[in-house]
């Protein structure tokens, strides 16, 4: 009996590895014969409520901050950069696994050494963050803080458990990486949606009356738990989605030389995309520094402003992660019209929403302002800002677009050049300019005419030069 168990058992998993094989192959079908419309409609809506969830949670726990005070809110905005460090190094490894697993052909091995490779990364830079965190807000301005005495402790708390969920946090959004390069949009919408659901709910709970009155904490650690205890519960259901949804089953041998090579792959390719994803925590850190120089006041405005900033451009970024797959895959099979009809869908619509989006923000300036701060030059500086730069914002998804699609058909050095002069040539010096001519108002200015400059080069480079269009095989 146990001889005629065995070979249905040595039969089965081959038999599921097959069938999810056969499923991503028929994925990759639709993608290139599929409508342009319903194809980067399928491929972006579940992403939509994905980032919109994960941007809203960010949004909610800078808004339960405020609550705390003024101070709290100012503290906390400081550490903006920083997280969006984490943010980026957490993308770049989702980028680079989800690479290696679909050019893989030993794909349980890799996973496996992944997230280890992962869960190391995480770590290391988490303890390196901890052991400098005080010079590095100290380099952002914090030391210009006036409240910083008083809020410093609290502060501490809060970075310590949020740089204690780091490894859990990059386990989801590698994981998240992984289904989407599967073609799983669903498993890895329903990810982030857990996660940042977890989140939200953690934190209207541990600021309930009763959990204020059991628990010791204060104001900015309640907020570190819940992200903490969000993280390492959506980090279990990560691994979940990976082992049985997709049928991966983990195993590992650190020691043999095929674990050995996949580390080294995984690092060399790790450095690159990483160093590209760190440009724009880069110029968020020295742009913060630059609104340090305006006061504490302004650097609570601003933290708003960067929260909010991402909710705003909600479908340009989630069209930066699901246009590349439809224009990588359909630039490799030659298909230069519907490349190019894609391409124009996707931003008549990014036009379209920003234009909503301007006018709402607009009309609405006035409650966020008060909304996030009674305090007058921080609401009124929160207001100017929705005020001025949504206008902008069209211009800038037209810039997030080009960039990704350039990347997805292989001129990433293009898109570079593209990424270095929008921050580093246009954005921070005009930042600084307009700090020194006229305060945050000025930054603000600034950082909208940087917007519609890179967006008028562009379109006036694809509409002039052949050399700034993706060159797409005409057969």
């Amino acid at each position: 009996m146990g001889s005629d168990k065995s070979p249905a058992l040595s039969l089965g998993e081959p038999l599921q590895v097959c069938d999810k094989q056969r499923k991503r192959a028929v994925r990759k079908r639709w993608i290139l014969t599929g409508s342009t419309s319903a194809v980067l409609k399928q491929l972006t809506l579940p992403m939509l409520w994905a980032i919109l969830a994960l941007f809203s949670a960010d949004l909610i726990e800078l808004y339960f901050a405020s609550r705390l005070g003024v101070d709290e809110l100012t503290a906390m905005s400081f550490t903006l950069p920083i997280q969006a460090t984490l943010f980026a190094f957490a993308i770049g490894l989702g980028i680079v696994v989800a690479t290696r697993l679909t050019q893989a052909k030993e794909v349980e091995q890799l996973a496996a050494v992944s997230l280890i490779f992962t869960a190391l990364v995480g770590a290391v830079l988490a303890i390196f963050i901890w052991l400098g965190l005080q010079p590095l807000l100290t380099m952002l301005g914090f030391l210009e803080f006036t409240a910083r005495e008083q809020v410093w402790p609290a502060l501490e708390h809060y970075m310590q458990y949020r740089l204690g969920a780091v490894v859990f946090f990059f386990i989801v959004m590698v994981v998240f990486g992984v289904l989407r390069a599967f073609g799983n949009m669903r498993g890895a919408a329903q990810l982030l949606v857990l996660f940042a659901g977890l989140q939200i709910v953690m934190s209207a709970a541990l600021y309930t009356p009763w959990a204020q009155s059991a628990l010791p904490l204060s104001g900015l650690e309640r907020l570190g738990v819940a992200h903490f205890i969000a993280a390492m519960s959506a980090s279990l259901y990560a691994l979940y989605l990976l082992r049985v949804k997709e049928n991966i089953a983990l195993k590992v041998h650190l020691l043999s030389q095929q674990s050995r090579q996949a580390f080294r792959r995984l690092f060399r390719l790790f450095i690159p995309v990483v160093a590209m994803q760190l440009l724009t925590p880069l110029a968020q850190s020295l742009l913060m520094m630059i609104v340090a120089s305006q006061g504490s006041d302004a650097v609570a405005a601003f933290g708003v402003v960067m929260r909010i900033e991402p909710l705003a451009l909600l479908l340009p970024m989630v069209l930066t992660t699901s246009l590349p797959i439809f224009v990588g895959q359909n630039w490799a099979a030659n298909k230069s019209l519907r490349v190019r009809r894609g391409i124009k869908q996707a931003l008549a619509v990014c036009i379209v929403w920003q234009a909503a989006i301007a006018i709402a923000l607009f009309w609405g300036a006035d409650m966020l302002g008060v909304g996030f701060c009674k305090q007058s030059f921080v609401s009124q500086s929160i207001e100017l800002a929705m005020c001025i730069l949504p206008i902008s914002y069209a211009a800038l998804a037209g810039v997030m677009l080009y960039v990704s699609c350039c990347n997805a058909i292989g001129r990433s050095g293009l898109a570079l050049n593209v990424t270095l002069v929008r921050l580093f040539v246009l954005s921070l010096p005009g930042a600084f300019i307009g700090a020194q001519l006229n305060g945050f108002q000025g930054i603000v200015w600034a950082l909208a005419l940087a917007n519609f400059l890179v967006g008028a080069w562009l379109l006036y480079g694809t509409m002039h030069s052949r050399s700034m269009q993706p060159r797409v095989a005409t057969g």
